[in-house]
C-alpha cells in the first residue's frame, strides 16, 4: 500500500471594493486607497491610459481629460497568489460634486419597500441609484425593496449639471433575519404604503373621521437598539383633523407600557394639547389617561418641553428637548387594587408615568424614577383597553410617531 499527498494550490485573494474618485483637469496629485485583502503582499498600480493620468508608487498624476482604467495589483504571498482589482478614474473638465453622508439604515426581512434619501450635493444633478446584490435589495427609482438577508452596496450616481461633473458615493445596506418578538399586547410598525391612511391599515377612526386623515409617511424613525427602529414607516400627526384608535384586550391587572419613537417638527402654537393617550376600549368612550403633549419653549423656540396628565393636571418636563431629533418615549400605566395604596399614598389610584430616552441613554431596564410621574386624583381609573392618536386643533403638535409596543413587560432593546 502507497499514500501520495496533492499540493493545494494557493488561489488569489478575494478584494474588497476599489475605487477612484473622479477629477477635474488641474487637479492635484492625489494617493490611491488599495482595496481591502486577506493577503500581506503589497500593491503596485497601472494606468490604462496615460495621456489622462500617470502613476508613480501610489500617487496619481492627472494630466489630461478623459477616462482610464486603474489597475491595483497585489503581489502573491505565501497563501495566495496574485491578485487585481480595476476601477475607472474619470477626469473631466467638470468640478465634481460634493456629497454629504449617504447613509442607508438597516432593514429586516419583513420591511417594506422604502425610499432613498440621497445625499446633500452643491449639484443639482438628478441621482439615480444601483444595488450590487440583488439577492438582498432591488431598486426601482429611489425605492428599495428587500429581498432577502444579507448586505450590499447601494450606489448613488449624480448625473451632471452645469459646472458639475457626474460622480457617485455608496453606502453598505445590510439585511438581517427578523427577530423581533412581537408585542405580548399590540403593536404598530406603520409598514403600510406611505400616503396610506392608518384608519384603512387596522386602525379605528373615532373622531373627525374623514377630516385630515393620520397618514403614513416614509421614511421611518431610527433610534439605537429599539426594537422598534427602522422597520416599515411611520404615523404623521399634524394639526388638526381625525382622531385614531388602536384596540386591544382590556387589561384590568397589572401594569401596561406604551413605547414609540417622536420627532417633532417646530409649531409656534403649540399650548397644551396632547396627541397620545390610553383609553378604554370603547371608541366612543372619551376617558383618556396618560396623555403625552408637547409645549414649545417661550424662550428658545428651538426646544420644547413634553407635558404629560393623568386627565387634567398637567406636568412638564424638568429639561428641554430639541426639534427634529427622535426620541424614545415610554408611558406606563399601573392599575392599582381598589384597596390598596398606591405610590403617592392615596388607596386604589391607578398611576401613570412617562419616560423619555435620549440616543445616548441605557434603557435596557426601567428606570427607578421616571421623568414624569402623575396621578390625578380627581378622575375616575380607566381600564386600557386602547391608544389613540389625537389631532385636536391648530395648538397641536406636529410630530412624526413609530415603531409603536405596548406591552405588559419593559421590553424594549433589542
Amino acid at each position: 500500500m502507497s499514500c501520495s499527498t496533492e499540493d493545494v494550490k494557493p488561489s488569489p485573494p478575494p478584494l474588497g471594493t476599489f475605487s477612484v474618485p473622479a477629477k477635474r483637469i488641474g487637479s492635484l496629485p492625489f494617493d490611491l486607497t488599495p482595496p481591502s485583502s486577506p493577503s500581506s503582499g503589497a500593491f503596485s498600480y497601472t494606468s490604462s491610459n496615460t495621456s489622462v493620468a500617470t502613476i508613480s508608487g501610489s500617487t496619481i498624476t492627472v494630466v489630461g481629460i478623459g477616462s482610464t482604467t486603474i489597475t491595483a495589483i497585489q503581489e502573491a504571498d505565501v497563501r495566495f497568489t496574485s491578485g487585481t482589482a480595476t476601477a475607472i478614474l474619470v477626469v473631466t473638465e467638470l468640478e465634481p460634486p460634493t456629497f454629504g453622508t449617504f447613509f442607508v439604515p438597516s432593514k429586516i426581512t419583513a420591511s417594506p419597500p422604502f425610499d432613498l434619501t440621497p445625499p446633500t450635493s452643491n449639484s443639482a444633478g438628478s441621482f439615480s441609484y444601483t444595488s450590487s446584490n440583488e439577492t438582498v435589495a432591488t431598486i426601482s427609482g429611489s425605492t428599495v425593496t428587500v429581498v432577502g438577508a444579507g448586505t450590499t452596496t447601494i450606489t448613488a450616481t449624480q448625473a451632471a449639471f452645469g459646472t458639475f461633473a457626474s460622480a457617485s458615493t455608496s453606502a453598505t445596506f445590510t439585511v438581517s433575519t427578523s427577530t423581533i418578538p412581537d408585542a405580548s399586547i399590540a403593536s404598530a410598525n406603520f409598514d403600510a404604503v406611505a400616503g396610506s391612511a392608518l384608519a384603512d391599515n387596522g386602525w379605528f377612526a373615532h373622531s373627525n373621521i374623514i377630516t385630515n386623515p393620520i397618514l403614513i409617511t416614509s421614511p421611518g424613525l431610527t433610534f439605537p437598539n429599539y426594537y422598534g427602529s427602522g422597520i416599515g414607516n411611520a404615523a404623521a400627526v399634524t394639526s388638526t383633523g381625525q382622531d385614531v384608535s388602536l384596540q386591544f384586550a382590556e387589561v384590568t391587572t397589572g401594569t401596561v407600557y406604551a413605547s414609540f419613537l417622536i420627532n417633532a417638527t417646530a409649531s409656534p402654537l403649540c399650548v397644551d394639547q396632547y396627541f397620545f393617550a390610553f383609553g378604554n376600549n370603547n371608541t366612543a368612550d372619551t376617558a383618556y389617561r396618560g396623555k403625552l403633549l408637547i409645549n414649545q419653549d417661550p424662550v428658545n423656540p428651538t426646544k420644547f418641553k413634553f407635558g404629560f396628565a393623568a386627565n387634567l393636571s398637567i406636568k412638564s418636563s424638568p429639561v428641554l428637548y430639541d426639534y427634529g431629533t427622535t426620541y424614545l418615549v415610554v408611558i406606563k400605566y399601573k392599575i392599582i387594587d381598589a384597596a390598596t395604596t398606591n405610590g403617592n399614598g392615596n388607596v386604589g389610584r391607578d398611576e401613570t408615568s412617562l419616560y423619555v430616552f435620549d440616543s445616548s441613554a441605557d434603557f435596557l431596564t426601567e428606570p427607578t424614577i421616571p421623568t414624569i410621574g402623575i396621578e390625578d386624583t380627581a378622575s375616575v381609573d380607566i381600564i386600557p383597553g386602547r391608544v389613540v392618536l389625537r389631532q385636536d386643533n391648530t395648538n397641536s403638535p406636529n410630530v412624526i410617531i413609530d415603531g409603536l409596543r405596548v406591552d405588559n413587560n419593559w421590553v424594549l432593546r433589542n
